[in-house]
């Protein structure tokens, strides 16, 4: 059986979508080869004699955790200056210390950890890994290296000094079109590995993103009370961007109509409408989250988006029509799968929403068309994992 060695700084990471995709990526290749992960764990120092690395059993995989020291703040401070300097443009809070930590190759050994591993291929997941391939391509490590981004649409991939997150490489896996732009214009401005070799291959990666659908049949606790409804996401999972604020229950329904508004927030959940408003009695999980989706009338998400739209996808797979911010993958989503609408401002967030209420024709086709959408693209767990083998072995 095929061997692939997975690199991360981000393995066990259940709170940003990073983390999700990472998951399932690796569970999408687990069908077709060993999976073999080499986690990149920031930590103090280690004690002189401590074990460097520590080997364990997570689910199918093998991990096999590095321990990576803490950066020197100055180094941060100087590599993230210089960075911008000469990107002219603003960093990601992620960059500085990551790359320091990785860049300065305090995370000791790993090269020579992934050479024996006899991998097939070599996956670098994540920014954090950009300056592997060269080292990998030096010692021979591996015959075939590739890459997940997972940046989304961050102008972080304008920067040249980041080229060598394409050049070098065999592939490289985006999850969106902001993505593949970006990749692919870095590629154009990044030699490859070698001057007879091809450019790196971009390939898409669909995520699939599996929802129960019996299990969001019933209203979740606490909706019984209320009738038609508005999902208003400001903030969710845990640990998640939220909304800067929200725009306060009375102001929706005030410009909505005669809608209850349930709103999901990093703190507790809660639902009113114009006789009512109450907490909802439910512990902050997607399964809720879903019963939510499944039955409202609209999505309304306020929160900054990430690199792959999972709730704007779960949303349109129940048939529900979104309404997401501008130049985001959400809007993106939005405009492939004709599922949406997005906005610039709460203006332009509320005026949608009402077209897409006050016109039942207008929101059934919006949900007939998102849904169809999603599920082919997003739906087929077969296809994804069809790209993801693709990616690792070409």
């Amino acid at each position: 059986m095929r061997r692939i060695v997975l690199v991360t700084a981000r393995w066990g990471d259940s709170h940003g979508e990073s983390g999700v995709v990472l998951r399932l990526l690796a569970g999408a290749l687990s069908g077709q080869a060993e999976v073999e992960v080499v986690s990149l764990v920031t930590s103090e120092p280690c004690p002189p004699h401590a074990e460097a690395v520590r080997t364990r059993r997570d689910s199918v995989f093998v991990v096999h955790e590095v321990p990576v020291k803490e950066p020197h703040r100055a180094h941060a401070g100087l590599l993230r200056a210089a960075l911008a300097f000469g990107g002219g443009g603003r960093l990601p809070e992620m960059s500085g210390p990551s790359l320091v930590e990785v860049h300065r190759a305090q995370a000791s050994g790993v090269v020579d950890l992934i050479a024996s591993l006899g991998g097939d291929s070599v996956l670098l997941a994540g920014p954090e890994t950009w300056w592997l391939p060269g080292a990998l391509h030096l010692a021979r490590a591996a015959p075939r290296v590739v890459s997940a981004p997972l940046l989304g649409d961050d102008p972080l991939l304008e920067l040249a000094e980041l080229g060598p997150l394409v050049s070098g490489l065999d592939a490289v896996g985006v999850l969106s079109r902001g993505e593949r732009r970006r990749i692919a214009g870095r590629a154009q401005a990044a030699p490859s590995r070698l001057e007879s070799s091809p450019p790196a291959e971009i390939v898409e990666l669909d995520v699939a993103f599996a929802i129960n659908r019996p299990a969001a049949d019933q209203l979740m606790v606490g909706m019984s009370h209320f009738g038609r409804f508005v999902v208003l996401l400001t903030g969710f999972p845990e640990g998640s961007p939220a909304a800067e604020r929200s725009p306060g229950h009375d102001y929706v329904r005030r410009l909505l109509g005669p809608f209850a508004v349930a709103e999901v927030s990093l703190g507790p959940w809660s639902v009113s409408d114009s006789r009512q408003s109450r907490v909802v009695p439910v512990k902050a999980s997607r399964p809720n989250l879903w019963k939510l989706l499944a039955h409202a009338e609209l999505c309304l998400d306020l929160r900054p988006q990430g690199i792959v739209g999972r709730e704007t996808l779960e949303s349109l797979l129940f048939g529900t029509p979104v309404v997401v911010p501008e130049g985001t993958v959400a809007a993106e989503i939005a405009e492939a799968s004709q599922g949406g609408l997005w906005y610039r401002d709460y203006g332009e967030l509320f005026d949608a929403a009402k077209a897409i209420l006050d016109s039942p024709s207008l929101r059934a086709r919006l949900s007939r068309e998102g849904r169809a959408w999603a599920e082919q693209v997003h739906g087929d767990q077969r296809r994804f994992s069809a790209q993801a083998v693709r990616l690792a072995f070409g």
